[in-house]
């Protein structure tokens, strides 16, 4: 080998590893500021979870310079010296030869199996201490415990004001979890169909949401915010686009909003572009999504299957299946929107219902100061399995309503922004 080749392979060898250091900074960097962040927590069971994965991250870190440096240091150890020539150039070995081989040394052998071995149980007692804490975290409040229901391709959350959950709830939202600011708030998370996973990894780590079964988890923020989640379990053609949002206020603002969430809607007046959109809606959505106060029987002739303006939508909540959801796969249901103005978010939490929905604007006044998404609204209404994947003819995520002109869109519109 020549010595330009050789001062190649240590060019080399040296951008490998610079290269790696670069990607490590870079990723710390990054993650930092991402909306998925497990090192920036905002909540105290986030905080211990990075307080659990900082130092393993070193550990990882060092044990990884450690193997590289001396993969690095075997192969300038046992390189091949000379040639046969003795010109002094690094030499080769023919197909049919072999290096002098070394088999066994047990004291590297048992060091390399004890070290790796006392490490991991080392990480090990330390996870299991902050896992058995994470388990052990108790809701501060006991009247504030919010059913989470994963469905496809969407949460919903069912707010008990009493701590009964098996009792209709309060009232329901759907997309993004508000808490008070400083309330370990208690969570029963469910699934209608299938096997889904809740996190929101700047408050809390994850839990899966099972069919058949309920899982308790506690989630809390220390400070106002909005902080993105997802879905982390495969759950079919829009699991990528099942997202949620928790929004933490003040407790005062929380309270307002919790006041307002339990307030019926209002039916528009009828000549008015709402009213109009009203009419459109009542016959084209009105049989999946729950406006309370508006899409009751009363408001569609006094039929009482015209449309599930009651709590039965959301489970059974008297007799021999308190509490259940729903024994088939398909949930037939659909998020209710009677405060859909006041979120930030809609579509599973894909898109942004305001434009300018950041930290500039208070959340309680988004609905009067915010810019509503007109166009990405429209494009939802009028073909929702275009910009997100679904299965509606199987009940899995919204149908398309590609029969309506843009009238009847620009009406339905109208009609949702009263829905504050």
């Amino acid at each position: 080998m020549s010595k330009r080749a050789r001062g190649l392979v240590w060019l080399s060898s040296l951008l490998v590893i610079f290269g790696a250091i670069a990607l490590i900074v870079v990723a710390i960097v990054v993650d930092k500021d991402h909306p998925l962040s497990t090192l920036s927590p905002v909540g105290r069971q986030g905080r211990d979870i990075a307080e659990l994965i900082n130092p393993i991250f070193i550990v990882a870190g060092v044990v990884f310079f450690l193997v590289q440096g001396a993969v690095l240091a075997l192969w300038w150890r046992f390189r091949v010296a000379g040639s046969d020539s003795g010109d002094g150039e690094f030499g080769y070995y023919e197909d049919d030869e072999f290096p002098d081989q070394t088999h066994g040394n047990n004291r590297l052998e048992i060091a390399w199996t004890i070290v790796p071995t006392v490490l991991l149980a080392v990480i090990s007692v330390f996870t299991l201490v902050a896992l058995f804490a994470l388990d052990d975290v108790k809701a501060s409040d006991e009247d504030l415990v919010v059913t989470v229901i994963g469905q496809q391709w969407w949460w919903e959350y069912q707010y008990h004001l009493d701590g009964d959950t098996d009792t209709a709830p309060d009232f329901v939202t759907a997309n993004e979890l508000v808490i008070p600011v400083g309330v370990d708030v208690a969570l029963d998370i469910k699934s209608r169909d299938v096997i889904h996973s809740f996190w929101i990894p700047k408050l809390n780590g994850k839990r899966d949401a099972v069919p058949g079964r309920s899982h308790d988890w506690v989630i809390q923020a220390e400070e106002p915010g909005r902080f993105r989640g997802q879905c982390t379990e495969f759950c079919g053609l829009s699991h990528g686009y099942m997202k949620m949002v928790a929004v933490a206020l003040p407790r005062a603002e929380f309270a307002q909003w919790r006041d307002n969430q339990i307030t019926p809607a209002d039916m528009p007046e009828e000549g008015t572009q709402a009213g109009e959109g009203w009419a459109t809606f009542s016959q084209q959505c009105a049989n999946c999504h729950v406006i309370n106060g508006v899409t009751s029987a009363a408001n569609r002739g006094g039929d009482p299957e015209s449309a599930p303006d009651t709590w039965d939508i959301y489970g059974e909540f008297n007799g021999p299946h308190a509490g259940t959801y729903t024994d088939e796969l398909v949930a037939g249901a659909a998020p209710n929107l009677t405060h859909l103005m006041t979120r930030t978010t809609f579509a599973g939490s894909a898109f942004d219902l305001y434009l300018d929905a950041g930290d500039d604007i208070p959340y309680l006044v988004l609905s009067d100061k915010g810019t509503l998404n007109r166009g990405e609204l429209e494009a939802w209404i009028f073909n929702a399995p275009e910009r997100k994947p679904a299965d509606a003819d199987d009940l899995r995520g919204m149908p398309a309503r590609t029969g309506l002109s843009p009238d009847d869109i620009d009406n339905v519109v109208a009609f949702l922004s009263t829905l504050d």
